[in-house]
């Protein structure tokens, strides 16, 4: 697998479509009119790691009792973050800052979105990146601001994870779940 080039154990291995269709099955069953509690964790990837980590957050979090769907934000717009009440996002940086190649819609659309737009979203970031490079988590950096100026609620400070992420990742978890049993007021 693609981590394992880097150095990295893989968390998950999913054969390439795999996540998706199961994801999009999750979903169906998920939203129905209005809000969902369904937990929605979204990662942009180029190496698959983002993606590794998106399903095993899920998997992690269906195991603790909530109901959790991982989707590349290639196949989410923006614009329907306004029916989930909680967000994770795993993101990795590409190249010097940028958002990977088929994430660049996504980015861009949430951009657009006006201010004040998501105040019933809880959010938590997970940025991924190398210090190697000038722009480390820039991407990761640029969700979470624009989120906060949608009018999105942080659940915890965005995490910043360089190529030996895994402890990073391990107490990102850990805070995301605490965050998720406490009782939440919507606005």
């Amino acid at each position: 697998m693609l981590a394992q080039n880097r150095g990295i154990k893989p968390l998950l291995q999913f054969p390439a479509g795999r996540l998706s269709r199961m994801d999009k099955r999750q979903e169906s069953r998920s939203i129905g009119g209005g809000m969902s509690s369904t937990v929605l964790i979204l990662y942009a990837s180029v190496s698959g790691t983002a993606e590794e980590l998106a399903a095993l957050t899920a998997l992690r979090l269906r195991t603790a009792g909530s109901d959790a769907v991982a989707m590349n934000v290639a196949e989410f717009p923006a614009m329907r973050l306004t029916e989930f009440d909680t967000v994770l996002v795993i993101a990795s940086t590409w190249g010097e800052g940028e958002p990977p190649p088929d994430a660049e819609e996504f980015v861009t659309s949430l951009g657009k979105l006006p201010a004040e737009s998501l105040p019933d979203l809880r959010y938590a970031v997970l940025a991924l990146g190398s210090r190697a490079y000038p722009e480390f988590c820039a991407f990761g950096r640029r969700l979470d601001e624009d989120l906060a100026r949608a009018g999105a609620r942080r659940l915890l400070p965005r995490v910043e994870c360089d190529t030996k992420f895994k402890a990073d990742y391990e107490a990102w978890f850990a805070a995301v779940l605490a965050q998720l049993k406490e009782p939440h007021a919507a606005g």
